[in-house]
C-alpha cells in the first residue's frame, strides 16, 4: 500500500467508513506498527457498528496487540450480536466451545442457522456429529449439512457422504463423495475407493478403488496410501511387491495415518 492510497484511506476513516478503519488496523498490524493500530482501534471503539465489534473481538481473541483477553473478546462479541451480527454470534460460540460451554455456544449457533449463516450451520452440524450440545444426532446433522448445501457451500460433500454413511445410506454417501471429488476433496477420493473396497452404494470394483487410492496416495492422503499399500501386500489387482507396500506404509505413517 502506498503513501496515497494510505492518506485515501485515513480521509475515509475519519468520516467513520468502518471499512477503511478496518483496512488501516490490518495494514499497521502486518506492519508491526502498533502505536498507530492501537489507534485506529480507539476509533473503531466509538463506532456502534457490528463491524466494529467482530474486528475488536477478534483483535482480542488472537492477541494481535496485546496479550489474548478474551473476556473483552467476548463483550465485543457480544455488542455485535445484540445488533443482529451472526459472525459475532459465530465466534462466541467458538470461544464458548473452546472452555467446553457447548450449551452456551447452543443459542448463537442456532441464531446463525436460523439467518442461513453457514459456518453456523457446519458448526452445528459437526456438535450433533460428535454428540456435543445435545446427544448425537445424525439426522439432524444431515439436515443442517444438506441445508448449507442449499445455500451453495459445496465444501459439506464430504460430511454430508460421511454421515450418510454412518446411517447406512451408502447410495447417498456415494453420490455425495462422487460430487465431492469434482473439488478434489480427499475425504471424497478415499471413500470412493471405500465404497468400490465395499461393494458400498456401488458395484464392487478393486480395480476402481485402486484407482481412487492412487490418487489420493499422489496428493499424500494417509488412509489411501495405507490402503495402496494392502493391495501391493496382497496383490489385490497388481502385481505383489512388499518393497512398494513398505515404502506406501511408510509414507502413510509419515503423513498421519494411525491404525
Amino acid at each position: 500500500m502506498n503513501s496515497y492510497e494510505i492518506e485515501k484511506l485515513h480521509e475515509r476513516a475519519s468520516v467513520g467508513d468502518i471499512k477503511a478503519i478496518n483496512e488501516l488496523v490490518d495494514f499497521y498490524i502486518e506492519q508491526k506498527d502498533l502505536y498507530h493500530a492501537k489507534l485506529e482501534i480507539e476509533r473503531l471503539k466509538y463506532i456502534n457498528q457490528p463491524e466494529s465489534y467482530r474486528k475488536l473481538g477478534y483483535i482480542y481473541s488472537c492477541g494481535l496487540i496485546d496479550n489474548p483477553d478474551f473476556d473483552l473478546a467476548k463483550s465485543y462479541y457480544k455488542k455485535g450480536f445484540e445488533l443482529g451480527d451472526e459472525a459475532c454470534g459465530y465466534n462466541l460460540a467458538l470461544l464458548d466451545i473452546k472452555e467446553d460451554r457447548y450449551l452456551d455456544a447452543l443459542p448463537y449457533l442456532t441464531y446463525g442457522v436460523s439467518v442461513n449463516h453457514i459456518p453456523s450451520i457446519k458448526l452445528l452440524a459437526k456438535l450433533y456429529i460428535e454428540g456435543k450440545v445435545v446427544s448425537k444426532d445424525l439426522e439432524i446433522a444431515l439436515s443442517l449439512l444438506k441445508k448449507a448445501l442449499e445455500l451453495g457451500e459445496v465444501e459439506v460433500y464430504a460430511s454430508l457422504g460421511k454421515v450418510c454413511y454412518q446411517l447406512h445410506k451408502y447410495d447417498e454417501a456415494f453420490n455425495y463423495f462422487s460430487q465431492g471429488f469434482k473439488y478434489k476433496d480427499p475425504d471424497c477420493i478415499f471413500y470412493l475407493g471405500l465404497c468400490y473396497a465395499s461393494g458400498l452404494g456401488v458395484r464392487q470394483d478393486f480395480a476402481r478403488a485402486r484407482y481412487y487410492y492412487e490418487i489420493g496416495a499422489n496428493i499424500n492422503e494417509p488412509r489411501c496410501l495405507y490402503n495402496l499399500s494392502l493391495y501391493y501386500k496382497d496383490g489385490i489387482g497388481v502385481e505383489k511387491s512388499e518393497a512398494l507396500a513398505s515404502s506406501l506404509y511408510q509414507k502413510a505413517i509419515e503423513n498421519g495415518f494411525k491404525k
